[in-house]
């Protein structure tokens, strides 16, 4: 098989550390200031090395003055090396795709532009792979919440934010308990078996469905609670407007995703599930939290009814219309033509 391009005009790497980002500069900054304080050492020995490709995804503001900073080896501190390219199609998947073409490591390794990381964040996911032989690994992600917040967010709403909860012991993979692409560290080997994101996908869910392929391809997927990153929370996502977004979102994604791997027939049968399970499960205890006037458990549960609100109108739609609504054609056409061009594509300028 083919391998992914390499840079033979750049010393090796072991982790390229992926990061897009949109009109988010100040963040960007703190985000890449993080990354190049990583620690290289590996527990029992050894070191690892490592680049971050910064991907502007199309960006109005001044993120492209603040990549040109970190040309300064200054600046670089543990990092190999700090690249910064434009991607001018918009959207996540573009933007991700865009570092695979960069990537100069055996590893790829993503982060998102609205977190930091731990010192030893990279180094407990290269030690979780190499202990146990693994070529998927993925982290912990904690909440940072504004600094006068002084509520005690449901755990079903920590979750709405991307925090990892209940996750306290090193576990593998399921099919319920999914990575997410914020902290997520895969071998190239698996990217040139299951192909790129798919690029189709523009209202979130993109990490979801190649964690899919991921599984399909029979790649076992370990989690570390040690591998940490740091999810900046600003006010206005604690809101419940906010929540109640997001939490359609989940819901939306998870009806695609089934559909994907279980098809039509199944559907059907967890939309009969799913629909029991709102109306004797979540509605009760919104109503009991409601009544002895606990907000945010409310609220947790409140989310959890707005997940299967929309997971049930997308199923329902889904198993109406079929490959039509879940995108018209065969999805692995598409993957096949970006791993293609993530295979011989060449590169475009920094």
């Amino acid at each position: 098989m083919n391998s992914l391009p390499r840079y033979t005009d750049l010393p090796p790497v072991d982790v390229t550390v992926v990061v897009g980002s949109y009109n988010r500069s100040a963040m960007l900054a703190e985000t890449i200031d993080s990354l190049t304080a990583l620690d290289t050492s590996l527990p029992g020995g050894g070191r690892f090395t490592y680049e971050v490709v910064a991907i502007d995804n199309a960006s109005t503001d001044d993120t492209q003055a603040v990549l040109a900073r970190y040309a300064d080896p200054a600046l670089r501190g543990a990092a190999e090396r700090v690249r910064g390219f434009y991607e001018s199609e918009p959207g996540v998947t573009h933007a991700r795709n865009r570092g695979l073409r960069e990537a100069a490591g055996e590893w790829i390794a993503f982060h998102d532009d609205d977190q930091r990381a731990h010192p030893q964040w990279l180094a407990k996911l290269q030690e979780l792979a190499r202990r146990r032989h693994l070529k998927v690994v993925g982290g912990a992600v904690h909440l940072s919440l504004p600094e006068d917040n002084i509520r005690v967010l449901a755990p079903e709403c920590r979750v709405l934010l991307g925090e990892k909860v209940g996750w306290d012991q090193e576990q593998p993979y399921t099919r319920k308990r999914i990575p997410g692409t914020n902290n997520l560290m895969l071998h190239r080997s698996v990217l040139e078996e299951v192909g790129v994101f798919d690029t189709r996908i523009t209202d979130g869910g993109e990490d979801a469905d190649l964690y899919r392929r991921v599984r399909s391809a029979g790649h076992e997927a370990w989690y570390t609670p040690e591998a940490i990153v740091y999810h900046l929370i600003p006010r206005p996502r604690l809101a419940d407007g906010y929540m109640k977004w997001t939490a359609t979102r989940h819901g939306q994604h998870l009806a695609l995703r089934e559909y994907k791997e279980w098809g039509r027939a199944k559907l059907g049968g967890m939309l009969i599930i799913r629909a029991l399970q709102a109306g004797c499960n979540y509605y009760p205890r919104y109503a009991v939290a409601i009544l002895s006037q606990q907000r945010e458990q409310a609220l947790g549960k409140r989310a959890l009814l707005w997940r299967s609100q929309a997971y049930l109108a997308r199923a329902w739609s889904l198993f109406r219309k079929g490959d039509a609504e879940a995108g018209g054609h065969d999805a692995s056409l598409n993957l096949r033509e970006g791993r293609e061009k993530l295979i011989h594509g060449a590169s475009g300028a920094g």
